[in-house]
């Protein structure tokens, strides 16, 4: 089993945990879950306002918990199996925090810092903690690990002079890469303040999405519309229009999911017209891969676009933690 490690992305909102052979990188099963860091947090509180547990207890009960089911799964004893974990388990509501790498950060792995923790507190394998990385403005945790894997996805990181690497998500990250280091990046809220808009403010009865994974023509039109609409605006304004937009009938409300999809997802990217000298890589996962296109379409940045396809996308995470695994285990 000496060949075999858990790789474990456990993130803002999710958790993921595989089974990888380190010889060939093939996975062997996997378990998901919605398990992430901030409900754990929550339930770790809840838990221990009526139990004197620890923290660190508390999540390495969770993460063996989905040992256990995924070694059940294969049949595979997996006690002994080192456990690499790359996200938001490293950060101050995780399982132990741990210090961010500095900028710049080389990325073939040798800069990111790491914590061992060995097998105690409810689990049985060592574990792996990949820190963060900070530069005076910022931080992240998680995406560092993924764009070190790029690496071993795509030497165009490494052989492009001036690339930047756009991640979407809840807390969309714009990192800068200059001869293969990170030299800089940027965060935007643009995935949480959607979720905000469409579920908890005014917005919420303008708007309804549709139970389907396919954009259609009339879906993107719509996209489109928002991202026309991100250009030189005040979005604090601009985010009103969506309202606006349904009570003058200008666009029905499942039109207006995707308007207002469009507004934020424009207003993130039109920075990236400062620089048109820097190659940009889009690194996306399915869920929002196409509509990401779109707007870089709409902004005529496409063309200077390299499309790291999802599927590819899906495995770089597992690729930047053997990475580190190897240049730190010994």
């Amino acid at each position: 089993m000496k060949n075999l490690m858990l790789s474990c992305d456990w993130g803002t909102s999710s958790f993921r945990l595989r089974l990888v052979d380190v010889r060939d990188h093939h996975i062997c099963g996997e378990v998901l879950s919605n398990e992430g860091v901030i409900g754990t947090y929550s339930q770790w509180q809840a838990a221990s306002s009526m139990h004197e547990i620890s923290k660190e207890h508390f999540y390495s009960q969770q993460l063996q918990r989905n040992i256990d089911t995924l070694s059940h799964k294969l049949s595979v004893d997996l006690s002994e199996t080192p456990v690499v974990i790359s996200g938001m388990a490293s950060s101050s509501i995780g399982i132990r925090e741990v210090p961010y790498a500095s900028l710049p950060f080389s990325l073939d792995g040798s800069d990111a810092i790491i914590k061992r923790l060995s097998a105690s507190n409810g689990i049985a394998s060592d574990v792996w903690l990949i820190s963060g990385v900070r530069n005076h403005h910022d931080v992240m945790r998680g995406e560092e690990t993924q764009v070190i894997g790029l690496t071993a996805l795509d030497n165009l990181v490494y052989t492009t002079k001036n690339i930047t690497c756009i991640f979407p998500g809840t807390h969309s990250k714009h990192i800068k890469i200059e001869d293969g280091v990170v030299v800089d990046f940027q965060t935007y809220m643009t995935g949480e303040l959607f979720q905000v808009m469409t579920q908890h403010s005014i917005l919420k009865d303008s708007v309804l999405e549709k139970n389907k994974q396919a954009v259609t023509e009339i879906d993107r039109e719509a996209f489109c519309y928002g991202v026309k609409q991100s250009s030189g605006c005040n979005l604090l304004q601009t985010l009103f229009s969506v309202r606006i937009n349904q009570l003058f009938e200008h666009l029905t409300k499942e039109e207006n999911f995707h308007y207002l999809s469009g507004l934020l997802v424009g207003s993130e990217l039109r920075n990236l017209l400062n620089d048109r000298d820097s190659r940009i890589m889009l690194c996306s996962g399915s869920n929002v891969f196409q509509l990401y296109k779109y707007a870089l379409q709409e902004l005529s940045l496409l063309e200077q676009t390299v499309l790291i396809a999802p599927d590819r996308m899906d495995k770089v995470a597992i690729e930047g933690q053997i990475k580190v695994f190897e240049n730190h285990k010994e």
